[in-house]
């Protein structure tokens, strides 16, 4: 395969990450935000909605990766899904954010299916699609540079659909009718993002499904098996938890404590600084993984995302746009790396079981990893709205109490580094590297 070759591979299948992050982002930014100050939902019953609507997932989503093993067609056993799942989830989109000008603005039932839908197009495309790079590319550092795509389609879909969004909503009239606005945007362009990854990848590498069908519950008892996989699964976890709250307070901060009037205008500073760094970065660390090992490059990016995200307690009205925008660079510098390592190992682990076992089973071991995701992406808001309940957070009152105020703040600051704090252990305990890699079973096929 030529450079040239190689280079359009890599991006034609990254694209689709625009995107899933635009729906990943647009929903942990503002989705809580929405449906408490905007919609009126009290902070605990959003917060508990949007757990109920993602429990259909946990099941979805390994049924999913089991689904795209087995299909056989000339597309190739994920491509198909590529185009079902960005249908669905760019409708999903836009149902959510027109929540406030529909009827069943009021229904909870309502809401709980919109949010349903939400994860199951993310599901019908995300599994299939993480599990791609793994048939597509066979070598251990290619998978890098490869996910270094899906790292900078990351950051621009979190700067579109969560740090730019609520300015968006402000430049489309605000309120519920530039919710809806802003929906029916996102929602064209999660469609049509997803559905170019499908065109871009016709003449990409992808395997038939091996010979041998065991049972779903006999590929989980043997994927328990594969440790490094099961660490990067307790990594991924963790962080995911304290990644989706870190989005989703950012409003609440910027607005309740900070007492910004401009609230969107903030955000899309700290979004703008942010991504400028998580993408100028992705060099350095994809040459710090290099040198190394992916392992040891995470754990530097774990610490410094956490150490970043205590900042939080000293956010108050009287801090500068400098002091703001230097977290917003430290968490983008640390994000890409986090992003990076996270992407880039979860094919290794992938190779791992296939030179193990001889089975060809990357839909199985990407539905698990997004099962993670969502979970993470359900309860975490959840524990949010839960925590700001407590603290006495009033649903579309303008001003908070001191004692809410503080809730929030503890909130944005503790509840992320807590959560990197517990990856830790699991980071350690990953064990993968480029030559226990090599030298495990008989190599690919």
């Amino acid at each position: 395969m030529t450079g040239s070759t190689r280079w359009r591979m890599h991006l034609g299948w990254a694209i689709g990450t625009l995107g899933a992050s635009l729906v990943l982002n647009s929903f942990s930014f503002l989705a809580l935000y929405y449906l408490t100050t905007v919609v009126g939902m009290a902070a605990a019953l959003a917060g508990t909605v949007i757990l109920l609507g993602k429990i259909w997932d946990v099941i979805f989503n390994p049924l999913m990766g089991v689904i795209s093993d087995r299909i056989r067609t000339p597309m190739g056993r994920r491509r198909p899904y590529l185009l079902l799942g960005a249908l669905v989830s760019g409708v999903a989109v836009a149902l959510l954010f027109t929540l406030g000008v529909a009827p069943w603005r009021d229904s909870i039932a309502a809401t709980a299916l919109i949010i349903l839908l939400i994860g199951t197009g993310y599901t019908i495309f995300n599994v299939p699609y993480m599990a791609m790079p793994a048939e597509m590319v066979d070598n251990y550092n290619e998978r890098s540079a490869m996910m270094s795509w899906r790292v900078f389609f990351i950051g621009i879909g979190t700067l579109a659909g969560g740090a730019a969004g609520k300015k968006l909503v402000e430049m489309f009239g605000g309120g519920e009718q530039g919710f809806a606005t802003l929906g029916v945007l996102l929602g064209c362009a999660v469609a049509f993002f997803m559905g170019l990854t499908f065109f871009a990848t016709r003449k990409a590498s992808f395997t038939e499904r091996g010979a041998l069908r065991i049972g779903f519950v006999e590929q989980l008892r043997m994927l328990a098996g594969n440790r490094p996989f099961m660490a990067l699964l307790g990594v991924k976890l963790t962080q995911l938890f304290g990644l989706a709250t870190n989005t989703a307070v950012a409003l609440f901060i910027i607005q309740f404590v900070m007492h910004r009037p401009n609230v969107g205008t903030w955000l899309l500073y700290y979004g703008l600084a942010s991504t400028a760094v998580q993408i100028i970065s992705i060099p350095f660390w994809l040459r710090t993984s290099v040198r190394f090992e992916k392992r040891n490059t995470y754990l530097v990016a774990t610490v410094i995302f956490a150490l970043a995200s205590l900042s939080w307690l000293l956010a108050s009205p009287a801090e500068p746009l400098w002091f703001f925008l230097l977290r917003a660079v430290v968490k983008g510098f640390s994000a890409a790396g986090l992003l990076l390592m996270g992407q880039s190992m979860l094919p290794d682990t992938i190779e791992f079981d296939f030179r193990r076992t001889g089975l060809r089973r990357e839909g199985v071991f990407s539905g698990l990893y997004s099962i993670v995701e969502k979970f993470a992406f359900a309860i975490a808001p959840a524990i949010l709205g839960w925590v700001l309940s407590y603290y006495g957070f009033v649903s579309k009152a303008p001003q908070q109490s001191a004692l809410a105020v503080d809730g929030i703040r503890y909130a944005a600051a503790l509840l992320p580094a807590l959560y990197f704090g517990l990856s830790i252990p699991f980071l350690l305990s990953y064990g993968l590297d480029e030559s226990k890699l090599k030298g495990t079973g008989a190599g690919r096929a």
